[in-house]
């Protein structure tokens, strides 16, 4: 930002579910500096930032804060001051329950400009993917929500109203700890025994776990299936619907907790194929692509070449950027252009350059691409290799690699390629004491099962497998490039 004092955006990061946040917030991520984030904002959130955007973790348990409230505060106004814009982003709508008017108070009395950009609730939202509409004309015309959880500064302000005073159905924030007193406190204001309740953890997410009673028998239920926060109550008629419309557990992967190893910097097509077939599923270990800056002479010598190849998709990028900068465009480029990958392939169609798929022959070449990948190949003496880019690990993600990775029972590794098995073993044992052979897995290819195989890992799991093989999760990555593709030449 331009002005002294910075910018503040504070962000609602929706239920859980990443495809549930607004593109307003998205923007504010994309724009970012720096993101101050809770734990209940889901961190895959943060990959849609820059490279340069810094992340600070405020926790926030229920009576377990990583950050104090004023140390928050006093974040936000330092990193603003500083000339930064700074996201502070939060799970669900910042404006409930989320503690952004005390936070907006202490910016807006050092006159920083800020906005407020709303999220979904999950009152709405984890009730919805419950398969619990919080209203319905026959059961429902109305809801409230209150906070499961208590604090010395509202306990006067949280009088129980009359029952005619609120709406049909109840919702109750992050109240698994208090929920037998709200029970004997509705039982008290009159509510029958047998009024219906249901208690949603990680809502919208593959973890996702609902738990159904009544009154009487829900703190019971939830205390045998060692429910946790967050989690959200649902009080009322309307949780009768979830047995016919119940739909999220449906997905064929629902409940399912599926690590994707990961070897380059793009988004997993496979993380999301299995997140929308109802796992929870984590791309690792988080990667970044750190640019090789070409001299003019590199740039010469790469245009001169008869043939050009692209290793990987972004090294076009790269390199167009430095030859347009340079002075050159399309017209100089070498005549055939060939490609490694379908992926590559489809960029080059989106910058309009037909292209061919590479031969690997003795007749001379320029390769451009991942310096990893160029440096652990072999090529002919006439192939010369310039890497545009480095593949590293980064490093902002270690605190959100140590909560996922431990604070989940992950059954199961994904191995897209040979390269991912190897950054995935480098990585892992950074995190968790576990031996990760133990984990079940499924790979892309026989060669890569074999090399999986070879490394130590011992059980295939066939569901996942069987999955791949079928390459569905493929054709909805390519419908998607090719969906860009045709959007780009609009």
């Amino acid at each position: 930002m331009d002005t002294n004092k910075g910018y503040v955006a504070f962000v609602g990061a929706g239920p859980g579910d990443i495809g549930l946040i607004t593109d307003k917030g998205m923007e504010c991520l994309r724009k970012a500096d720096v993101v101050l984030y809770d734990r209940l904002a889901n961190p895959r959130l943060l990959r849609y930032t820059k490279n340069e955007c810094a992340f600070i973790y405020c926790g926030k348990l229920p009576n377990n804060h990583i950050m104090r409230q004023e140390k928050i505060n006093q974040t936000l106004i330092a990193e603003s001051l500083k000339g930064k814009y700074v996201v502070r982003l939060k799970g669900g709508d910042p404006s409930v329950f989320g503690r952004v008017g005390e936070e907006a108070e202490a910016i807006a009395a050092y006159n920083i400009p800020f906005e407020i950009v709303p999220g979904i609730t999950s009152s709405i939202a984890a009730s919805s993917y419950a398969g619990i509409p919080v209203t319905h004309r026959d059961y429902s015309t109305s809801f409230t929500i209150r906070t499961g959880h208590k604090c010395k500064k509202n306990e006067e302000l949280a009088c129980e109203p009359k029952q005619e005073a609120t709406g049909e159905t109840l919702a109750y924030y992050m109240g698994v700890q208090g929920l037998p007193t709200i029970c004997k406190q509705l039982l008290a204001q009159g509510y029958s025994h047998d009024t219906m309740a249901a208690v949603i953890e990680w809502g919208t997410l593959g973890k996702q776990r609902v738990v159904e009673g009544t009154l009487s028998t829900i703190a019971e239920k939830v205390t045998a299936a060692e429910i946790k926060n967050p989690a959200l109550t649902i009080v009322g008629d309307v949780v009768k619907l979830r047995s016919s419309i119940a739909w999220f557990e449906k997905k064929p992967f629902y409940q399912r907790k599926l690590i994707v190893a990961k070897s380059s910097s793009e988004e997993s097509s496979l993380e999301r194929f299995f997140t929308n077939n109802g796992a929870e599923a984590y791309a690792f270990p988080a990667l970044k692509t750190t640019p090789h800056s070409y001299t003019n002479e590199e740039l010469q010598l790469i245009m001169d070449t008869d043939r050009l190849i692209f290793a990987s998709k972004e090294g076009i990028d790269i390199l167009f950027s430095q030859l347009f900068m340079a002075g050159y465009d399309i017209r100089d480029f070498p005549r055939r252009i060939e490609y490694m990958s379908d992926k590559t392939r489809l960029e080059l169609e989106k910058r309009g350059l037909r292209c061919a798929r590479a031969r690997f022959d003795d007749s001379s070449a320029v390769l451009i691409g991942d310096r990893w990948l160029l440096t652990e190949s072999t090529f002919s003496d006439n192939q010369r290799v310039f890497p545009s880019h480095t593949i590293e690990i980064d490093t902002r993600y270690h605190e959100i690699n140590e909560r996922l990775l431990t604070e989940d029972n992950w059954e199961t590794v994904v191995f897209p390629n040979k390269r991912s098995i190897d950054v995935f073993l480098q990585e892992w044992n950074k995190y968790s004491d576990r031996d990760p052979k133990e984990m079940s897995f499924a790979a892309i290819g026989q060669s890569v099962e074999k090399y999986a195989l070879q490394k130590g890992f011992r059980r295939i799991d066939e569901q996942v497998q069987q999955e791949l093989d079928k390459k569905e999760w493929m054709r909805d990555h390519e419908w998607m490039q090719l969906y860009t593709l045709d959007m780009a030449a609009l």
